[in-house]
């Protein structure tokens, strides 16, 4: 081998082994400190592309699947609304359930109804999580589950959630719920409890003397048509009707069956004339005796006054008079100031016969609201309820006439009067009534061959349907549609329903979303773990290769040094 001082062949050989060595040296550095065997594309392009791509999916259905979280969230927020309404509807369900109790308040019944229709709409309208509310309108929410590679081209997947209405209003999931009332129409339109009742007029003289210990007894009928008597104690002198009238209001025995009123005509209060009639309009109570072989209600001495532990008064009037006949029977009606509806019906009950049971001589004459050509009188004879044979006379009130948001409860009574009196016409020129044929049963005020006056007072606007004497012909009831309690049922079993299937609706929406979501977590786990498959650094072997590595420098950088010393070894010749 040739010396040369010009070229150290030795040298660039070991230089160029110590370059390599170092060279693998920095990948591994790299590699160790990075923990990634293809860093960047230069270090496997084939790989690195892939790498990327699964990075970018990864990345992405991190997303989605914290995507799904919140809507999970929105879905749980929905179902927890949904299960708090359907408890609501329950709730509703027992207030209506209790309404059929004769001893409740219905009025107070329905105010708690109408809490509870409020809480429901209410809580549908809080149900909201960052601005998404499912239960509140109509419409859906798209939801996006997966981005899917197809054909090398990212699909969105997507679910859609429909929205599910449930407030209590027209057009939701419970519109069966709007307006749902235990009162009757009449409750809704007639202003007092006893409005419709039976009532007895009673007379008296301008001056009484009932003294304190006495005591009034009162001869009623019950609901099971059985005689019985209640009996009022005095505990002062009372000397006028007035005085009379509040203090049979104030006594609890009789106020819990029955009502006292003072006759009011054109806004002043007869000092001589009062009446009694059940408490409520429910109530089948009434005053009289019954005679037990002819079965006919008699209102002779019904009332008598009795000496009690005090001095016995003169009683009613006349010094030697201590009882009272039952006078005049009359229906009175005050409207509130409410529009009618189309379809309400109200019905006048009455008798040509004072015998309680004698159905054959029973008339029942039906108002109804109607639209179309018909006018405040017409006789409904296509209606369904309308029969000759069972005495029942359908007669139209206009429904143009009372169905103004702005009507007053005396405008009412006066189309029910014209209701009434025109159709009795109507009926006697077809032969028809309770009447003699040709005959009218209802009139403004009674005449020969008229059974009944229909009168409405100028000030206080009460109707008043009265007989023309106390001995014959008889007033059962003036009654409006009643709330039927199985309609009502059928009603809450339609909420019901519809309130479970959305509660249903979200918790199976909900578990397809956080299925779909663990599903997502697993795939990026397997993802994750691929993708360190491809470009993870093994770091057991990158350990161990670094270690030759460093050797394998130390050597070079010696070898280095030994060719470097070559040239030296030439000056020796020259010595």
């Amino acid at each position: 081998m040739v010396s040369s001082i010009l070229t150290n062949n030795g040298a660039m050989t070991a230089l160029q082994s110590l370059k390599a060595t170092q060279k693998s040296l920095l990948e591994t550095q790299n590699r160790i400190s990075t923990g990634l065997k293809v860093a960047s594309a230069k270090d496997n392009a084939a790989t690195w592309a892939v790498a990327t791509a699964m990075r970018s999916d990864i990345a992405n259905y991190k997303q989605v699947s914290e995507n799904l979280s919140v809507s999970s969230s929105i879905l749980s927020t929905a179902e927890t609304a949904a299960t708090t309404i359907a408890d609501l509807v329950k709730q509703v369900r027992t207030k209506v359930s209790s309404a059929q109790n004769p001893a409740v308040d219905k009025a107070q019944v329905q105010a708690d109804i109408d809490a509870l229709l409020a809480q429901i709409t209410t809580t549908a309208q809080a149900a909201s999580f960052k601005g998404v509310n499912l239960v509140d309108s109509s419409g859906s929410q798209r939801v996006l589950t997966s981005v899917n590679a197809v054909n090398g081209i990212s699909t969105a997947a997507y679910t859609t959630i429909t929205n599910q209405n449930l407030k209590v209003e027209s057009g939701s999931m419970l519109e069966s719920l709007k307006d749902l009332t235990v009162l009757s129409r009449a409750d809704q339109t007639f202003l007092n409890q006893n409005d419709g009742t039976t009532k007895v007029t009673l007379t008296v003289g301008a001056t009484m003397d009932l003294n304190s210990g006495n005591e009034i007894v009162f001869q009623y009928v019950d609901s099971t048509s059985t005689q019985r008597s209640l009996t009022v104690k005095l505990n002062r002198d009372i000397n006028d009707v007035a005085t009379l009238v509040e203090y049979l209001k104030a006594d609890a025995g009789f106020s819990a069956l029955f009502q006292a009123d003072q006759i009011v005509s054109g806004g002043t209060a007869s000092s001589t004339t009062f009446t009694i009639s059940a408490k409520n309009r429910d109530s089948v109570h009434s005053f009289g005796n019954i005679n037990a072989t002819t079965k006919v209600v008699d209102y002779t001495d019904f009332v008598e006054v009795q000496a009690g532990t005090g001095a016995l008064g003169t009683g009613f009037g006349a010094t030697t008079a201590r009882t009272l006949d039952g006078g005049i029977r009359r229906l009175d009606v005050t409207f509130a100031d409410k529009p009618l509806l189309v379809g309400d019906t109200f019905s006048v009950k009455v008798g040509s016969s004072l015998d309680s049971d004698d159905e054959s001589a029973m008339y029942t004459y039906k108002l109804k609201v109607v639209e179309g050509s018909f006018e405040t009188g017409d006789l409904l004879q296509g209606d369904s309820e309308f029969s000759t044979d069972d005495r029942v006379y359908v007669i139209a009130i206009a429904a143009s006439d009372v169905t103004n948001s702005n009507i007053t409860g005396e405008e009412i009574a006066t189309e029910i009067q014209t209701a009434l009196t025109t159709g009795a016409t109507n009926l006697a020129a077809a032969n028809f009534g309770m009447a003699t044929a040709g005959t009218v049963d209802f009139a403004t005020t009674a005449a020969a061959g008229q059974t009944f006056d229909v009168d409405v007072d100028a000030t206080s606007g009460q109707l008043t349907i009265s007989t023309a004497d106390g001995t014959t012909d008889q007033l059962y009831s003036f009654t409006s549609s009643k709330t039927d309690y199985q309609t009502l049922l059928e009603k809450l079993d339609t909420a019901t329903t519809n309130v479970s299937n959305a509660a249903a609706t979200f918790g199976t929406a909900g578990n397809r979303i956080d299925m779909q979501k663990d599903f997502l977590d697993k795939l990026v786990d397997t993802l994750t773990t691929g993708l360190g498959a491809l470009v993870d650094a093994d770091m057991s072997e990158e350990a161990a290769r670094l270690q030759a590595l460093q050797v394998q420098e130390q050597l070079g950088t010696q070898a280095l040094s030994i060719a470097n010393q070559a040239p030296q070894s030439i000056l020796s010749l020259f010595r």
